[in-house]
């Protein structure tokens, strides 16, 4: 279960918190929130301080998202490379 809750910072950025698991059934949910703020026009902080587990789809997730939001407090379990 994966648990998300959106905030503003101030007019141009956004904070996406994510608590629980990120695994298949999360994804499209995260992924929908994530599509909610577009690149050119919002700074988008994904917050992953509260994640407690990453599948295989979770982690491909992260890799295509991957600069278009920014990734802060990710966990140490989790590695960003290529082919993750």
């Amino acid at each position: 279960m994966i648990h998300v809750k959106e905030h503003r910072l101030d007019t141009h950025t956004v904070a996406i918190d994510v608590a629980g698991v990120l695994d298949q059934a999360a994804v499209p949910v995260l992924k929908e929130v994530c599509d909610r703020y577009p690149e050119t026009e919002t700074l988008t902080l994904l917050n992953l301080e509260g994640v407690t587990h990453v599948t295989r789809e979770g982690r491909r997730f992260l890799q295509t998202v991957n600069g278009r939001v920014n990734i802060v407090n990710l966990p140490e379990f989790i590695r960003m490379e290529k082919g993750v």
